[in-house]
């Protein structure tokens, strides 16, 4: 392509200006000027870069040109500037790919902080638009996603236009799956043109010369009729501020307070079972054959800062007759007592029978509440021995039907808890993939552990964990209270899943406010914690930054044992990534975020590197840093005896075995930089490439 023009004047041009050609009124190049002499001719020959700047299909295209384009020359003639001519291609039409199950898609989206894709407004960080006006400078925010699942290297044009002229032009280096970029805050646009009152066209649009296949070419342009005034700058009015979520109700209580608990591992604060259980069937509720003899476990403490102050005794009724009262001594705040009481066979006759615990049965104690004194629990006595309890064991059949829908489930981006427009339930579906994966791994079913698990969205993950957090608020004074609020919504506000020991079964509660991969990896790293809790019960209550950072690299490492004992029983992988830059500079990112907060003793971040260093010094023998350096990833075994090594490190080992694992750390860090970058794969098709939100598993666990 050639094109011309000259300054048919006596004057030379007093400023620099631009010279843009278009295509279809799609901006494909310009060419600046500085003071060009009179009756002098200027121009560009055999310019070979069309291809590169827009897609041309079979048919007619405008080109324009337009010299001068941001009018910034005064001219004594400014209606001879566009030349425009129509050019026709033969040949066979262009034939676009169908898009297949993993393909980018760009769209304009909102960026961090703005509530809309495209925010102008006369003031800077506004996270909306606003009124404008031409004495002030305008500020241009813009937000582009690849909201595909497939990465891309390729360059990404963004083009702002106003009143059909290329104002800025922007390249992205490429864009990985579900990720973003943005311009915040751009302005120069009245150093560009001259911008008057009144209305004017804003226009800005992704990959504008339609060189990208995606999924859907109808979501890359935003378009506005915008009206700029005179006068300050104004900022937009202030977005509403959300709800905030309802606090849980707090009275400080002025005397001591009786009440049932719940101590970890019972199955209730007041229970049955037969009096040939052992110790460790304490709190569990049991089978209880007809006239033989029974024992009743219940748990009561003092839920407030006062004290007792007296003595006090308790009763339990069994159908409405005493059958045995106990005497307590005064017990300060937050003081518990465990309690078991035998029952006599011969009051264990066939049928239904009722429970009945009264505390304070002599009414000695003023209490802040006397009306939660008593819990009443009916019970079923049955002839004949106890059946032998048979555990759940899936077959490979079943298993393979609870994983079918697992390549689907790393299709999907919508959030879990909206489900999908296929109408599948990704919660439920969710459950039963990690159920499978634990079965897998362990060999026991979900439903056969002591843990209750919740998905839930994020307004109610907020609030059942922060009424879990507050379980003993009674116990606490006003400013202990709020000290303990505060510590809760912060560890809240920042998680996506959280387990809570000391809750009767373990509770295990993710939230479900994002797609079913994350979901799905959220919910394994929690059921890693949650195992541990269940295999060493007595190390949960004794925290610490090593302990912590153990605990998470446990949870971490029990990540990857799910995942890649799914990928191992269906013969497919599913966290494999392509050699892209983008992707390269994604996991070295990643890298480097870890790598910098494990330093501050984060720990997440501290227990992904002491992942790493544990697996390359090969710690407990297990084999694990010739793996690594052979094969660049642990196998679904290796994974889960390191798992298993890590939940053995005691309480009183953990310092000195984080201390152990940090000493001559720099170079087992590159080495594992290197065994990571290693394991994206050249060539790998977009249709093999790993969900987003897999990523961290996929190459931050050995």
């Amino acid at each position: 392509m050639d094109w011309w023009f000259e300054n048919n004047s006596p004057f030379p041009t007093e400023t620099e200006f631009e010279t843009h050609v278009y295509v279809d009124d799609i901006f494909v190049s310009r060419w600046s000027s500085t003071q060009p002499p009179p009756f002098q001719t200027f121009g560009i020959s055999d310019w070979d870069d069309l291809n590169n700047r827009v897609r041309l299909d079979r048919g007619d295209h405008v080109f324009k040109l337009i010299v001068d384009a941001l009018n910034q020359v005064n001219e004594t003639d400014e209606t001879d500037n566009i030349f425009e001519r129509t050019y026709t291609w033969a040949g066979e039409s262009l034939v676009t790919p169908t898009p297949g199950s993993r393909s980018i898609n760009l769209a304009l989206e909102p960026t961090s902080e703005r509530n809309e894709s495209v925010v102008v407004a006369a003031v800077a960080e506004s996270p909306n638009s606003g009124p404008l006006t031409v004495n002030a400078p305008t500020f241009i925010t813009w937000g582009v996603a690849n909201n595909g699942l497939a990465s891309t290297d390729d360059t990404i044009s963004v083009h702002v236009s106003l009143d059909g002229v290329l104002v800025d032009r922007r390249i992205i280096g490429g864009l990985s799956a579900l990720s973003r970029s943005a311009l915040t805050d751009w302005a120069e646009l009245g150093d560009l043109v001259n911008i008057t009152p009144g209305e004017h066209t804003l226009e800005v649009a992704i990959d504008p010369g339609n060189l990208i296949d995606e999924s859907d070419e109808t979501d890359n342009t935003f378009t506005a009729i915008l009206t700029w005034d005179t006068g300050p700058a104004i900022p937009p009015d202030a977005p509403p501020e959300p709800t905030p979520a309802s606090m849980p109700h707090y009275e400080e209580l002025l005397q001591a307070n009786l009440v049932t608990t719940l101590p970890f591992d019972w199955d209730a604060s007041l229970v049955i079972r037969s009096a040939t259980s052992d110790a460790s069937q304490t709190g569990r509720n049991g089978h209880v054959s007809a006239f033989t003899a029974g024992i009743v476990d219940y748990a009561i403490k003092n839920s407030s800062p006062v004290s007792t102050l007296v003595d006090f005794s308790t009763r339990v009724l069994l159908d409405n007759t005493v059958i045995e009262d106990s005497r307590f001594a005064a017990g300060s705040s937050g003081s518990r007592w465990l309690v078991d009481v035998a029952i006599p066979a011969n009051r264990l006759t066939p049928g239904t029978h009722t429970l009945r615990l009264e505390i304070d049965s002599g009414s000695e104690v003023n209490e802040f509440d006397e009306t939660d004194n008593s819990l009443t629990y009916e019970f079923e006595v049955v002839s004949g021995p106890a059946l032998p309890v048979i555990p759940t064991i899936y077959t490979d059949v079943e298993l393979a039907e609870m994983l079918a829908v697992v390549p689907d489930l790393l299709l999907e981006t919508s959030d879990s808890d909206t489900g999908s427009e296929s109408g599948t339930d990704w919660i439920a579906t969710v459950l039963t993939v990690a159920d499978a994966a634990y079965f897998l791994a362990t060999g026991s079913a979900l439903q056969d552990e002591r843990i209750e698990i919740s998905l839930l969205s994020r307004v109610e993950y907020e609030l059942q964990n922060l009424s879990t957090c507050l379980r003993s608020q009674n116990s606490l004074t006003r400013s202990e209270y709020d000290t303990t609020l505060e510590d809760c919504q912060t560890t809240i506000g920042s998680s996506a899943g959280l387990t809570w020991p000391g809750t009767g079964m373990v509770k295990v509660r993710v939230d479900a406010s994002s797609t079913p991969a994350r979901t799905l990896s959220k919910l394994l790293h929690e059921l890693g914690h949650a195992r541990k809790t269940l295999l060493t019960p007595a190390s949960f209550s004794i925290p610490s930054d090593a302990r912590s950072a153990i605990g998470e690299a446990q949870a971490q490492v029990f990540e990857a044992v799910g995942m890649r004992h799914i990928e191992e029983f269906l013969g497919e992988s599913f966290t494999r990534y392509p050699d892209l830059s983008v992707l390269q500079d994604d996991v070295s990112d990643l890298m480097d975020y870890h790598v910098e907060r494990a330093v501050d003793l984060e720990e997440h971040s501290l227990g992904y590197e002491l992942m790493w260093l544990a697996a390359l010094q090969d710690v407990g023998g297990l084999g694990m840093a010739d793996e690594l350096r052979t094969t660049g990833v642990l196998s679904p075994a290796s994974a889960l005896a390191f798992y298993n090594y890590l939940v053995n490190i005691s309480d009183q080992e953990a310092v000195a075995w984080v201390n152990a694992r940090l000493a001559g750390s720099p170079d087992l860090i590159e080495e594992f930089r290197e065994i990571t970058l290693a394991r994206l794969v050249d060539g790998l098709s977009s249709e093999s490439e790993g969900h987003p939100h897999l990523l961290d598993m996929a190459f931050m666990a050995p």
